[in-house]
């Protein structure tokens, strides 16, 4: 038995090596027939435009001979993707003439190769065109064609350890790299706080008569939505001795029975003059009074008892009653909400007060989610600074006004980002470019195509949405935006600066 069991682990390992050393040798072969005579003095440049990122790898140029160039495109949009929908041309420009070659698509989409043969040697410019349905885009780049027998002086910039991170894992992943720009941030109040309703927006449902409760439905539970008139509860008097409401709703429609045939008995004894007319207004008096306490019963109490209805449209905020349950006059039954309008408390700590009258708007984030809103998206308003404190839980309350989108749930917690006016000329970077560690916070700066370097920020303010940067980045520099938790993961190499080979 231990022979066979050994013998089936040899096995195993086996064919795991035997796929492993596969695999290997089919991306081995990709990369070769994409690169195939690759010169051994390697170059690599990063250029950018507005709509695109080249990273080249080629060969020294030397005069009369022939340089590799593997070309990789990325379209700067919202995906970061690859090119593969246009043309790429190169160009090699001198002072007295220029030659140009095509570059052709590899087997992966975004990868180009070319052959330039230098004819000529000195200092020149070195354009790669990009021409696509939607026009063309120009990138340049100074370069030095060697002449015979010239020693290459050109020496390779290394800058330490970077972290790898190729463009086909960049296109095949949610990543993106943005320009480190200066925009207007404002100071940042972090407050917490809870979403209530609207006055208006809610109302109570409460009970006219006593009786037993009776459930207009079977599914009357909270959160169900109903529609102003519907019926919600009726309230029986069944078995009740004193203020049955079915005994009530009789007596009332006798007494309008007999005050409308006294009215109408009355009318013709006037006109014959036999009873005087102040009998007769206090005939038509009582008549009015029966009517009105007759006609109020019978839209509201039906055979089964008194009928309670929706005063509203809305969601069932809460049910404060259960079948059967005996309710009094003016017993809370029920609440409803329109849940479209939603009022916003931020609750905001003393030592803010003389920066409260600055706040102008807010972002926030609910408890129950990683989203973070922005009052202009729910179309919502400042209402109201506190001008004192809360006697419960002595902060100053900020109030709110939005729009709910249908996903803000009454009632719930929410952190608040309140903003004052904002101040110009901030280093700003949104914050899913951060990756905090113990409480430090770092970003990736692209040094090169596929190269990224690990670098320490310092947060001076956020928003929850972004933050403004006091040290550790400047403007210009390319910084990884969205994936950086890919970059993070990936393997840290020492790896010179545009030495990468496919």
């Amino acid at each position: 038995m231990k022979k066979l069991s050994l013998a089936l682990l040899l096995a195993v390992l086996f064919i795991s090596c035997e796929h492993q050393e596969s695999g290997e040798m089919q991306s081995g072969e990709l990369h070769e027939e994409e690169t195939e005579g690759t010169h051994e003095e390697t170059r690599s440049v990063t250029l950018y435009s507005k709509n695109y990122e080249i990273f080249t790898e080629y060969g020294a140029l030397h005069q009369g001979e022939p340089s590799n160039f593997l070309i990789h495109i990325t379209k700067l949009d919202a995906e970061y993707s690859a090119f593969a929908d246009g043309q790429v041309k190169v160009k090699l420009m001198f002072n007295d003439g220029d030659q140009q070659e095509t570059a052709v698509p590899a087997k992966v989409a975004g990868i180009f190769n070319l052959t330039l043969t230098p004819e000529k040697a000195g200092d020149a410019f070195l354009n790669f065109i990009i021409q696509s349905n939607s026009g063309s885009d120009i990138l340049d780049t100074e370069v030095h064609v060697l002449a015979k027998g010239e020693t290459d002086h050109h020496v390779e910039e290394s800058s330490g350890s970077y972290v790898r991170y190729t463009k086909e894992q960049a296109w095949k992943s949610r990543f993106n790299v943005a320009e480190v720009r200066t925009d207007s941030f404002a100071h940042v109040i972090k407050a917490s706080g809870e979403f209530l309703a609207m006055p208006g927006e809610k109302q109570s449902v409460t009970a006219k008569s006593q009786g037993v409760v009776l459930f207009g439905s079977k599914d009357l539970v909270q959160g169900k939505h109903v529609q102003k008139g519907e019926v919600l509860f009726t309230l029986s008097g069944e078995g009740l001795a004193n203020n049955n409401i079915a005994v009530q709703f009789s007596e009332a429609k006798t007494n309008f029975e007999k005050s409308k045939a006294d009215l109408e008995r009355h009318q013709r004894l006037l006109t014959e003059n036999i009873i005087s007319e102040r009998q007769f207004l206090e005939t038509q008096s009582r008549y009015f009074n029966d009517s009105i306490r007759y006609y109020s019963l019978k839209e509201t109490v039906g055979t089964c008892g008194m009928k309670v209805r929706a005063p509203m449209s809305g969601y069932l905020h809460e049910l404060n009653v259960s079948e059967g349950a005996f309710v009094s006059p003016g017993n809370l039954m029920a609440t409803i909400s329109t849940n479209r309008v939603i009022l916003l408390r931020a609750d905001v700590p003393q030592q803010f007060y003389g920066v409260l009258d600055k706040v102008t708007t807010t972002t926030f984030r609910p408890a129950y989610t990683h989203k973070v809103y922005t009052l202009e998206e729910l179309s919502g308003r400042l209402m109201a600074r506190g001008a004192s404190v809360a006697e419960n839980n002595h902060y100053l309350p900020v109030y709110f006004e939005v729009v709910n989108d249908g996903t803000l749930l009454e009632g719930a917690f929410a952190e608040f980002f309140l903003k004052t006016d904002p101040e110009p000329d901030r280093i700003v970077i949104p914050m899913t470019a951060l990756i905090e560690e113990q409480g430090n916070y770092f970003v990736y700066v692209q040094v090169s195509g596929e190269s990224y370097e690990k670098r320490a920020v310092a947060i001076e303010a956020t928003d929850g949405i972004h933050a403004a940067i006091a040290s550790g980045l400047q403007p210009g520099e390319r910084i990884v935006t969205e994936g950086a938790m890919l970059v993070k993961t990936a393997t840290s190499a020492a790896l010179p600066a545009h030495n990468h080979q496919h």
